[in-house]
């Protein structure tokens, strides 16, 4: 069965054409780049992005801008994970509009984004790599909206490489890590894919884990190999640098909060020129919550405190009779080994991670038990002396 939704879900990604700035996309990875990292099999993620400014002036005027948007993402495999973002409501601010809609101040929906990650592969014992081809659907009833990076008139779609570094592997969210997002993009916005506007995504950014708050910073952007027309309003180069912090309420419930600094893309280059000189926002709020629940492949440690041991959440394995297609209660090591291999997917690679996991849980719960056993003595010592 998942084959075959495998084969549908890449008929469908290249039936539907040609290659933009990732945004909302949710899944494993931070505010706004991606981990190499996929998320577990099953395991289901569901972020809520809010974006926008307040009272920033631009010519004689002061304007304020928002987006939301809402992104699934979902771990089809042990390399694969699936993701589709609506954005809810973009405003509309200096964005070309017919004239019988010159009143409309907002958009919703927005448009619609499908991606498909291939990661988790790794080099060596720390780094990791992975592919993100995307696409861009047109759903709203404008596009180039000022503000906001660049989005043609027809199917977008953008090509990612990742890279992440991380300084423990096995527990990736409790050590700093180090990641690196570069794709190219086509706007799809010419007579056909060779004369159409073209640019260079990029994405590099760092994070130091707590037990209650996470810090990190990014710093990404985008620049035009083929630049949109004069009479385009998102026709710069724009580069954004974020400070971030992460609050986790539980082990599957985290609060996002960055400031986006605008470094490039400042002076708006249009002609003619929008009522409002400006292009891009010399500084905005991003924010994001992402949530993850149990669903019927993946029991997730929704709710677990943030700070307790353990709660790194378990893929559901049913073993139902042989006429269900799984081993019998009574199967022997190696029809066991068979159906995980042929029935099951695994490879040699994803069982030693998970042996090594096993082993490193309870090395963990030893020296737990050790420090409860030393502070409990320390107690009795104390009384003792009373």
């Amino acid at each position: 069965m998942k084959r075959a939704i495998l084969i549908l879900l890449l008929v469908a990604m290249v039936a539907a054409g040609p290659t933009f700035a990732g945004q909302f996309y949710g899944g494993k990875g931070l505010l706004h780049t991606n981990s190499a990292l996929v998320l577990p099999p099953g395991a289901l993620d569901m972020s809520l992005y809010m974006r926008g400014f307040l009272w920033i002036k631009a010519s004689d005027n002061y304007v304020t801008n928002g987006t939301s948007a809402l992104a699934t993402a979902f771990g089809f495999s042990r390399h694969l994970e699936l993701g589709f973002t609506q954005v809810l409501y973009q405003d509309l601010n200096g964005t070309k509009r017919p004239a019988a809609d010159k009143n409309k101040t907002v958009v919703i929906p927005g448009n619609t984004f499908v991606r498909f990650k291939w990661g988790g592969y790794p080099i060596g014992g720390n780094l990791y790599w992975g592919i993100m081809p995307a696409l861009r659907y047109r759903v709203a009833l404008y596009q180039d909206v000022q503000f906001e990076p660049y989005e043609g008139i027809g199917i977008e779609a953008e090509l990612s490489g990742l890279l992440s570094y991380y300084m423990k592997p096995l527990y990736p969210d409790e050590a700093p890590s180090f990641h690196l997002n570069l794709g190219y993009l086509n706007h799809n916005d010419g007579t056909n894919p060779g004369n159409a506007s073209q640019g260079v995504n990029y994405l590099v950014s760092a994070i130091f884990p707590r037990p209650r708050f996470d810090y990190g910073v990014e710093l990404y952007g985008s620049n035009f190999l083929k630049r949109p027309p004069l009479t385009t309003l998102g026709r710069e180069d724009w580069a954004y640098m974020t400070p971030f912090v992460r609050y986790k309420l539980f082990k599957g419930m985290h609060f996002t909060m960055g400031l986006d600094v605008l470094l490039i893309g400042g002076e708006e280059t249009s002609r003619p020129r929008a009522h409002n000189d400006l292009n891009y926002a010399t500084w905005r709020i991003s924010g994001k919550m992402n949530f993850v629940p149990s669903t019927s492949f993946y029991a997730a440690p929704t709710f677990v405190k943030a700070d307790q041991p353990g709660g790194t959440g378990k893929e559901r394995r049913s073993y139902s009779s042989s006429t269900g297609g799984g081993p019998t209660p009574t199967f022997s090591r190696q029809e066991l080994f068979r159906w995980g291999i042929e029935e099951r997917g695994l490879d040699a690679q994803s069982i030693d991670l998970d042996l090594e996991k096993i082993r490193q849980e309870r090395k963990r719960a030893e020296e737990e038990l050790q420090q409860l056993k030393q502070k409990l003595e320390a107690k009795q010592r104390r009384e003792g002396q009373q």
